[in-house]
């Protein structure tokens, strides 16, 4: 006995066919640079001689706010697309 079934009914779509804002698309690339950015500077720079501030170097703070700034963007992005479409269903 074999079932056959299509991918798209074995797993159903939780967004709904809708697209993702390309404000939170461009924040999670940003996210990326950011973590990539992080992972260079924990790992590959030397920070013996770089201004410190709260005991961590400036790069690393850095690295950290290019981050935040990207969780930011994601946030907008979905608030922004959410009253977007609450216009669009009140007309």
């Amino acid at each position: 006995m074999e079932i056959r079934h299509a991918r798209s009914q074995l797993i159903p779509s939780s967004a709904k066919g809708q697209p993702i804002p390309g404000l939170a698309k461009a924040g999670a690339l940003v996210i990326a640079i950011g973590l990539l950015n992080d992972l260079v500077e924990h790992t590959f720079v030397s920070h013996v001689h770089e201004a410190v501030v709260g005991s961590f170097p400036v790069g690393e703070h850095a690295a950290h706010l290019i981050v935040v700034a990207g969780m930011a963007l994601v946030l907008v992005g979905i608030v922004a697309d959410g009253i977007r479409s609450q216009r669009r269903s009140s007309r």
